[in-house]
C-alpha cells in the first residue's frame, strides 16, 4: 500500500505550483493546486490535455469514506476528468500536518461521461502478493461497486460538491 500526501500527488512535473489546503471542512479535506509552470504537459486520453501551466487539480478527501476523489480542470476551471482513488484510510499526517491517504491501487476515471477502471492488474498483484489483506480485497471490490452505482446515477456526493467556493482566489 502507498502512503500519499495530498501536497505531493501529481507534482512530479510541476516546476512551480501553488496550493491551498482546506482543513475545516467537517466531511472531508481539500486541497487546491494551481499548476503555474510544469516541464510537460500531462496527456490523458484521445490526446486531452489533464494538466498543463495554469490548470487546476482539486483534491477531496473524506474523513468517512474509503475513496479520495481528484478533479482535474483546465485553465478557466471546466472540469476535464474525475479521478477516484480507492483508500483503506485517511487522516491529518503526523509529521507533515496536512492530508494523507492509503492507496490501495484500483482507481476509477470519469471523463465525458465514460468510466474506465484502472490499474487492476496492480491491485490483483498486490493481492496476490500479500500487500493487502483479503479484507481490503473485498473492500477495493465493494467500494468500486459503489462508486460506480453513484456515478451511473448521478449521487456521488463529492462529485455534486460545489467546488467552485475553493477556486475561487486562484
Amino acid at each position: 500500500m502507498k502512503k500519499k500526501i495530498i501536497t505531493s500527488t501529481y507534482l512530479n512535473e510541476a516546476i512551480k505550483h501553488e496550493i491551498k489546503l482546506f482543513l475545516d471542512e467537517d466531511d472531508y479535506y481539500i486541497s487546491v493546486k494551481k499548476l503555474v509552470h510544469l516541464s510537460e504537459k500531462f496527456i490523458i486520453r484521445d490526446n486531452v490535455i489533464a494538466m498543463d501551466d495554469g490548470y487546476y487539480i482539486l483534491e477531496i478527501i473524506p474523513k468517512k469514506e474509503n475513496y479520495a476523489l481528484r478533479i482535474f480542470l483546465d485553465n478557466k476551471k471546466n472540469i476535464i476528468e474525475y479521478y477516484f482513488d480507492i483508500i483503506k484510510e485517511s487522516g491529518l499526517d503526523s509529521t507533515y500536518k496536512v492530508p494523507y491517504f492509503i492507496d490501495l491501487y484500483l482507481d476509477i476515471t470519469v471523463y465525458n461521461n465514460e468510466i474506465k477502471i484502472l490499474d487492476e492488474d496492480e491491485f490483483i498483484n498486490a493481492y496476490k502478493e500479500g500487500d493487502i489483506s483479503l479484507e481490503d480485497y473485498n473492500l477495493v471490490l465493494k467500494i468500486k461497486d459503489k462508486l460506480i452505482n453513484e456515478i451511473k446515477t448521478g449521487n456521488n456526493k463529492l462529485m455534486n460538491l460545489d467546488y467552485t467556493k475553493y477556486l475561487k482566489d486562484f
